[in-house]
Order: structure tokens, then C-alpha cells, then sequence
């Protein structure tokens, strides 16, 4: 079988001109789907990054906010102290008030476990300055739960049995000295990580906004939940009560 030779030069210069356009429409085929296919999966990494380091910042911040309430709560009870130690009488009455005033920890470590144990994490975040900033905050944190208030909390909780043992609690000055040392600590550190990842407040209120709108979407899910729960065990034992009552009727008659 003999090949079909182009007639002329000019046939050869069409054939290749269809090659090169069809190698080149083959290869921006290529390009753009794997360049597509590159720009969505670095726009998904930067925003998994972005709610990481959110995620972040608002733990760090409910934290501080935390410390405020604490640092009100040790100023309150050694005020409260200062006026029961003048005034001997006032102890049996005054002594509910004292609980009051014994700051409760409510922050939660869960952040902080999934920040520690997962190293896809740190490596998602990028920054090392960062990641080292979120560590000693951390660090920080837990030096000043140990430290500051599970030391306040099991000594306030013996001293205000008896009246001797609230006299007896003369470290109630340092406790708020030391809680602030510590406050003004983490909020540089908030400071410095907000100020690394460019973080505005905006933004973070925002974050917590959804958040919040989050967890009350499910809150309401469970209480809607076990309201239909109650609402079938109750008809669930109207029926038990009338069925003992026709059963009752039977046996009577």
C-alpha cells in the first residue's frame, strides 16, 4: 500500500500548521485543568489555614476574657475579706457571700489538645513564629491555672470554713497581682499572634459570631429533641394510667 504523499509544499505547511495547533490546544487543555485543579486546592488549603488560626485567636481570647472575670472575683473576695476581718460578728452571714467570689475555670482545652496532638495542624498554620507564639500562650495558660487559681481556689475553700482560717489567709493581696502579671503576659502574646496572621478584630468577631449562631442551632436541636422526647413519654404514661384505670373498672365489676 503506497502513502499518500502531499501534493505540494504547501499541503505539508497546512498539515503542520493542524498539528501544532491541535498540540497546542492539548497542552492549554492540560495546563488549564491542572492549574484549575492547583488554584482550588491552594484556595481550600488557605482557607482550612485561615480557620485554623481563627480558630485559634478565639480561644486565646475567650481565654483572656476569662481572666478578666477571675481577676473581678479576686479583688471582690479580698475586699470582702478586708470587711469580714473587721467585723467579727458579720462571718456566719457574710461567709455565703465569700463563695461567691471563688472564681470558677471554664475555658476549655479542647483547642488546645487538637493545637498539641496533630502536626498536620501546625504544618497547615506555616508559620513557626506563630505556632511558637500559640505554644508559650499555651504554656502560659496553664502555668496560671496551676499557679494562680487551683492554688486560690483550694485555699479559699479551706480559709472561709471558720473565721480563724479566713484571718489565717493573708495571701489574698497576691493572687489578683499575680493574675494580672499573667493576663498582661497573654495579651502580648494575643497581641503578637494577631499582628503575625494579620487578624482583625472584625474578623475574629465575625468567627465568633458564626460560631456562637452554631452551637445555639444545636443547642436548640437537643432541647427540641428531648422536648418531643418528654412530650411521647408522657403520652406514653397518659395511656399506661387509662388503661390501668379500664383494667381497675373490669375488676371492679
Amino acid at each position: 500500500m503506497k502513502l499518500k504523499m502531499p501534493k505540494n509544499m504547501k499541503d505539508v505547511n497546512s498539515m503542520a500548521g493542524q498539528f501544532l495547533l491541535t498540540l497546542f490546544a492539548t497542552t492549554l487543555s492540560i495546563v488549564l485543568t491542572f492549574g484549575v485543579a492547583a488554584i482550588i486546592d491552594h484556595n481550600k488549603k488557605e482557607a482550612e489555614k485561615r480557620e485554623i488560626v481563627l480558630m485559634l485567636m478565639y480561644d486565646m481570647q475567650s481565654t483572656l476574657k476569662m481572666m478578666d472575670e477571675c481577676d473581678s472575683c479576686l479583688n471582690s473576695f479580698f475586699d470582702k475579706q478586708v470587711e469580714i476581718l473587721a467585723h467579727p460578728e458579720t462571718f456566719g452571714a457574710e461567709r455565703i457571700e465569700l463563695t461567691q467570689y471563688i472564681p470558677s475555670v471554664d475555658y476549655s482545652i479542647t483547642t488546645e489538645n487538637i493545637f498539641r496532638s496533630s502536626i498536620e495542624t501546625i504544618n497547615t498554620i506555616s508559620n513557626i513564629i506563630f505556632v511558637e507564639k500559640v505554644s508559650a500562650f499555651y504554656d502560659r495558660r496553664s502555668v496560671y491555672k496551676r499557679e494562680v487559681l487551683d492554688e486560690f481556689i483550694n485555699t479559699a475553700c479551706r480559709a472561709i470554713e471558720s473565721y480563724e482560717g479566713l484571718a489565717a489567709f493573708e495571701e489574698t493581696a497576691r493572687f489578683p497581682f499575680l493574675s494580672q502579671a499573667y493576663h498582661k503576659i497573654l495579651m502580648e502574646l494575643y497581641e503578637q499572634c494577631k499582628e503575625l496572621m494579620d487578624v482583625s478584630e472584625d474578623e475574629l468577631q465575625a468567627f465568633a459570631d458564626q460560631k456562637n449562631r452554631l452551637f445555639d442551632a444545636a443547642v436548640d436541636s437537643v432541647r427540641n429533641a428531648k422536648v418531643i422526647q418528654a412530650a411521647a413519654e408522657n403520652q406514653e404514661r397518659i395511656t399506661c394510667l387509662k388503661e390501668a384505670l379500664e383494667k381497675g373498672k373490669s375488676n371492679h365489676n
